[in-house]
């Protein structure tokens, strides 16, 4: 910071000459700059020349210090003032407080304290401008961010997190056009993706941009639709457009999308809301309408309306059930699952439709519980199945194939983990019988060589085996030791150290308990 700049505003030069000459100003990083003999031509001069500091005594003819000090800081609330006042004003002097006064200096002016102000005075504006300087960098820093914050407020709103008028409020800051009285919207979502299975993730990212930047040269004269991209990496299209040419739009804009050559494309609309607040009901029904392609095929634009009959009753679905769904099929528990989806459906439906819409969320639970467990199968992906699930007319035809359809993927990752787990137990028992002399062996350590909890590997143990781990290990111990006591003539705690159990004493108790005699009977009775 340089120098700062002081004006001297007294009517009494004597006193202007005191304050100039009673301190080093340069020493403190101070520059008088003018003087003034009165408030008029005071504050000419600083219009003309915005000093940093301003010492003025308050009175003074026509203006006085106080008037003067309330009209500079009225227009310059950064510059610092100093009121120079003899005892006797000091009273009404403190009164300027209130108009943002930064300090006082009593008369007769004392070196010692003019000093202590200085120094105050450019502390304070070194700690401002420091501010000032952080707050610029922040600023920026929010400039460049604000195409992200505009899209996360975008996200919040579709996703029904914000009232009413949160949203008008986070609209108007952002310079989103969304006018009172003019509310209607119709929400798109896009899911564009590559023709390529060798397209990386970098390339898939660059191909969803190229298409944005198309669909927004598309709209670059119509203020009233809205894009962003949402958490999925899908493009969503807001429409608050009066004319209602949403499908026809999305329909041309994914004719010249396929043109790339590169690309597919598919399309949901949700249906026509009035009020900004049911935005989540827009996207919601635009993301089921999409999901819905899985089933029709890519390359299209289906309509949220086409797929439900129910007129203004709506679909919703059940979270809470259809997480417990996943569950039970992770776990590969058909009887459990069976039963959650009979909860589901235990619902009276409006048509066939939204039985649809019901099973569409029951196959999307089944395939996602496929894919966390890694499950590429033919008959859980296949697209005829499926079809068949959601063309069914009745109700107890639809339950049937998807009761059949659930069941059958659950068997799958049942019998898939059935499988780990009985190659688990079997490198578990192989494990044991090589390291069996190996006194720290127990559930803990090689629960940890497995990477695997000691409590699973304990149920596992006990499921497979029918005994819980130590008794397995002991058994183990226990049929080495006796093989070791007919075909050597090792010393008993030579035996216990072969079979890990080091105490000879707790050893002899242990092969009593569990072979019915003494290592001394037994082995004499093989004499």
């Amino acid at each position: 910071m340089g120098e700062l700049k002081v004006l001297i505003v007294d009517d009494e030069y004597l006193i202007r000459n005191l304050l100039r000459m009673r301190i080093d100003w340069e020493k403190q990083g101070m520059k008088i700059i003018g003087e003034a003999a009165h408030a008029a031509e005071a504050l000419e001069f600083v219009d003309k020349h915005r000093p940093d500091v301003i010492f003025t005594d308050i009175y003074m003819p026509s203006i006085d210090g106080i008037e003067f000090s309330e009209r500079v800081l009225k227009k310059y609330p950064d510059i610092k003032i100093v009121i120079v006042t003899g005892h006797d004003e000091f009273e009404y002097a403190r009164k300027s407080i209130k108009i943002g006064i930064s300090d006082f200096i009593l008369k007769p002016i004392h070196a010692s304290e003019l000093l202590s102000v200085t120094e105050k005075l450019r502390k304070t504006i070194e700690e401002e401008r420091t501010r000032e300087k952080e707050m610029e960098v922040l600023k920026e820093e929010l400039r460049r961010n604000l195409p992200y914050l505009k899209e996360k407020f975008l996200y919040h709103w579709l996703n029904g997190s914000l009232s009413k008028e949160e949203i008008y409020e986070k609209a108007a800051y952002f310079q989103v056009p969304m006018g009172r009285g003019t509310e209607a919207f119709q929400i798109a979502v896009m899911e564009i993706s590559s023709v390529s299975a060798t397209h990386t993730e970098e390339q898939l990212i660059l191909l969803r941009m190229e298409c944005r930047n198309k669909i927004e040269a598309f709209y670059k004269d119509n203020s009233q639709v809205i894009i962003l991209m949402d958490t999925r990496n899908q493009i969503v299209l807001i429409s608050q457009s009066q004319d209602n040419h949403l499908v026809s739009d999305c329909e041309w804009l994914m004719a010249n999308l396929l043109h790339l050559g590169t690309c597919t494309v598919s399309i949901g609309i949700g249906r026509r809301h009035e009020h900004i607040e049911a935005a989540h009901l827009g996207y919601e029904e635009a993301c089921r309408a999409l999901h819905y392609q899985a089933f029709v095929g890519k390359n299209q634009v289906v309509c949220f309306e086409d797929i439900v009959e129910g007129g203004d009753e709506q679909y919703r679905s059940n979270t809470e059930l259809l997480r417990q769904l996943q569950f039970y099929i992770s776990v590969g528990s058909s009887e459990r699952a069976s039963q959650t989806l009979g909860q589901i459906f235990d619902v009276s439906f409006a048509s066939v439709s939204q039985f649809r819409m019901a099973a569409m969320d029951v196959i999307m639970e089944c395939q996602r519980a496929a894919i966390e467990q890694q499950i590429e199968n033919e008959h859980v992906f296949d697209k005829e199945t499926l079809v068949s699930i959601l063309t069914a007319e009745l109700l107890p035809q639809l339950m049937q194939s998807l009761e059949r359809y659930v069941l059958h993927v659950a068997g799958v990752i049942y019998s898939r983990q059935e499988a780990k787990v009985g190659n688990l137990i079997s490198q578990v028992k192989d494990y044991l019988e090589h390291n069996i002399s190996n006194p720290e062996v127990g559930l803990a350590s090689t629960a940890a060589a497995f990477f695997v909890s000691p409590g699973h590997l304990g149920r596992l143990m006990k499921k497979e085996t029918g005994q819980t781990f130590v008794e397995y290990l002991t058994n183990l111990r226990m049929k080495k030791a006796e093989m070791l006591l007919k075909q050597t003539d090792l010393k008993g705690y030579e035996i216990g150290e072969q079979v890990g159990i080091t105490d000879p004493h707790y050893f002899s108790i242990l092969f009593k308990k569990n072979m019915g005699r003494s290592m001394n009977e037994y082995r004499n009775c093989r004499e």
